[in-house]
């Protein structure tokens, strides 16, 4: 039988615990997980819940929960999960797959704004955003996001239009390509959208949404690492409650840069670490 994406999931983070397989890592106690939160500075959000407690509300899977035991919370998602910064866009193209919904059109407007607002880039190029997402209205609102900061927007509708874009940029100019929604479990979706990342010579980075199943997270996670994808975006993390998707799917070999927290395109961007997605997991809903 092949193995399903959060197998794959549960696979990498025995590598990464250095050849321990999952059977091996000895389940989490309750005194433990009590230590692990003392420890980790972030008080229990209710008094009779564990930290396993936590996580199981979060739909964690089982063997990632596992895998996370150590002596505090920070410490099991450094374990078992890679943290780390987005490519460099005035290097090579950054295009930003996910599916319609996730989210990617307003992170990458959101990256754009924060370069333009940067000190250390006031006397550079702004970026070039290729807008390859052509569903009704997605031009549009990118358009509005970014009409503030006066930064240019290319309509990739052609292969030739794609090619000219990055042979024309100016020296040192990022790139950033908003790529059409896609489904993971449609072949011809994918295919498209591989089509286009290639057409630019681009790095690709996923954007998922928090709050997804964390089965699908996994599929989604595995199916954009296996086409070459290293990091992730994790979206709309101020508008879910369980974010146990964004580490399901940052298992399966990708790197977690940002989380998205807020609408606005300034600020609400957060450079993800151990330390803050420990403190967001242990912050529940009220």
């Amino acid at each position: 039988m092949q193995d399903s994406p959060s197998d794959t999931a549960s696979q990498k983070v025995a590598e990464r615990r250095q050849g321990t397989t999952p059977d091996g890592v000895p389940a989490p106690d309750r005194a433990q997980d009590k230590d692990m939160a003392a420890t980790s500075g972030v008080a229990l959000p209710v008094s009779h819940l564990t930290v396993e407690d936590i996580l199981r509300w979060h739909s964690v899977p089982q063997p990632l929960i596992h895998a996370l035991a150590g002596r505090t919370l920070a410490d099991g998602l450094t374990n078992i999960l890679s943290f780390g910064a987005l490519p460099d866009a005035t290097q090579t193209p950054l295009a930003f797959g996910g599916a319609s919904g996730s989210g990617k059109t307003l992170v990458l407007a959101k990256l754009a704004a924060r370069y333009i607002l940067a000190e250390e880039h006031k006397d550079s190029p702004p970026p070039l955003i290729i807008a390859c997402d052509h569903t009704a209205g997605s031009f549009a609102k990118l358009s509005a996001l970014l009409q503030p900061y006066n930064i240019p927007i290319i309509q990739g509708s052609t292969s030739e239009i794609l090619a000219d874009a990055v042979q024309h940029r100016e020296p040192g100019q990022p790139i950033l390509v908003d790529l059409p929604g896609i489904c993971v479990y449609s072949p011809g979706s994918m295919a498209k959208m591989l089509q286009r990342v290639e057409r630019v010579g681009a790095t690709l980075s996923l954007v998922l949404p928090a709050g997804l199943d964390a089965e699908e997270s996994a599929d989604i996670g595995y199916a954009f690492a296996q086409r070459g994808a290293t990091t992730m975006v994790a979206s709309k993390m101020d508008q879910a409650g369980r974010v146990g998707g964004i580490i399901a799917a940052a298992a399966c070999g990708l790197t977690l840069t940002y989380g998205s927290c807020s609408s606005s395109i300034v600020g609400g961007l957060v450079p993800l670490n151990a330390s803050v997605l420990a403190n967001r997991l242990l912050t529940l809903p009220s």
